[in-house]
């Protein structure tokens, strides 16, 4: 009998998977994704989609499509437990789906647990629901044309600083009369920690000419639902921080990476942030029939940052191992890159280009980086 194979979650390593499954499939395994979208966006295109430049389709990858060309079963439903002892994952509407072997994609969410209040908050992932709230806030703005609009984004790492950019150069775009505040809230004392002084000198800059204020050491802790002016039909918070509070219309919350609650009960090796501890190979280190990729996996012996740069390079090397491993054959290592060059786009046509110590913004960099995400997408 062909063993049994379930890819759960449809992030970029899997789409790629998928991609070379469709040129390779393996006839001894039986092939399965399960998703909760059937649609599943590509990371690299959607603070573009949000700033206008990409359409919905543009910037998602039809997975059951996909799945269909490449001889594969798709099933849109939701993971909420496996059990690596007795091969069995449990999901939200079928039940139980037996497997010899798995691997994880489920990306990861915004870290929340210690906000109160955070249920007010607009979470950047899941993307679908950030995009229907985004969507929703831009109806409400259309509706209620506000003299002025705060908007506050916690989270000053390359994701919410590009978010800021793109959403800041839509809002001027679409309401041009309306006085916009954007705010970046940033827990730590500087932005993109990981990145160069002169990177990090740049991107200031940047905000600056663009009317976007930083508050440094300013972790939020509380969002409470105010009574809106009489002058005022848009919703308002009041916003925490230690001793600060802050009037806003909206907030959207793109702090550090959470994993899914339920890997903590999975009997899985996890990180000391809950995340799947992965071999080179991309195995479990506790079980080596369970493979991660994406978000969900660190790579103990290379931690990288939750980026989706590695997830795209995981792609292949994780397609080759789940063939081996299917097959019998010793798996082979992925090692990632060191360094690699991050393009953040700033939603006006052009990008910033991070590269070690050095750093750069202008229309090239927008168009390398639309090139290189279309490319990416014209795989699928």
């Amino acid at each position: 009998m062909a063993k049994k194979l379930l890819l759960v979650g449809g992030g970029h390593s899997h789409a790629l998977v998928l991609k070379h499954w469709r040129r390779h499939p393996l006839a001894a395994v039986d092939l399965t994704l399960i998703s909760d979208v059937s649609q599943t966006p590509y990371s690299g295109m959607l603070p573009g989609h949000v700033a206008g430049f990409y359409s919905h389709a543009e910037s998602h990858i039809d997975l059951p499509r996909l799945c269909a060309s490449a001889g594969v079963n798709f099933g849109e439903d939701k993971a909420i437990a496996i059990d690596p002892e007795r091969n069995l994952l449990t999901t939200q509407e079928r039940g139980q789906w037996r497997f010899d072997y798995l691997s994880l994609d489920i990306g990861s969410t915004p870290f929340i647990d210690d906000i109160a209040g955070a249920e007010y908050g607009i979470p950047a992932k899941p993307v679908p629901q950030f995009l229907a709230a985004w969507q929703a806030l831009l109806q409400n703005i259309d509706q209620n044309r506000p003299e002025k609009f705060t908007l506050a984004i916690t989270g000053g790492g390359a994701g919410g600083l590009e978010l800021a950019f793109n959403v800041q150069a839509r809002l001027v775009k679409l309401f041009p009369a309306m006085a916009l505040d954007v705010q970046i809230w940033q827990r730590g004392a500087t932005l993109l920690s990981h990145h160069s002084a002169q990177g990090r000198k740049l991107i200031e800059r940047l905000l600056a000419k663009r009317n976007i204020t930083v508050a440094l050491n300013r972790p939020l802790t509380t969002i409470e639902r105010e009574l809106s002016p009489d002058d005022s039909r848009l919703t308002c918070y009041k916003l925490g921080s230690n001793d600060h509070w802050r009037s806003v219309n909206a907030v959207f919350l793109v702090t550090q990476a959470s994993p899914a609650p339920w890997f903590a009960q999975s009997g899985l090796s996890l990180d000391g942030r809950g995340f799947i501890s992965v071999k080179p190979t991309l195995q479990s280190y506790s079980h080596p029939h369970i493979f991660a990729a994406g978000d969900v996996a660190t790579m103990v012996d290379q931690p990288r940052p939750k980026a989706g740069v590695f997830a795209v390079r995981q792609g292949k090397p994780l397609f080759d191992n789940l063939c081996r491993f299917g097959l019998g054959k010793d798996l082979k290592p992925f090692i990632p890159q060191s360094q690699y060059l991050s393009l953040l786009g700033t939603g006006d046509g052009k990008a910033i280009a991070l590269w070690g110590p050095w750093a750069s913004c202008g229309q090239c960099w927008w168009r390398l980086k639309d090139y290189i995400d279309r490319q990416f997408m014209e795989q699928f």
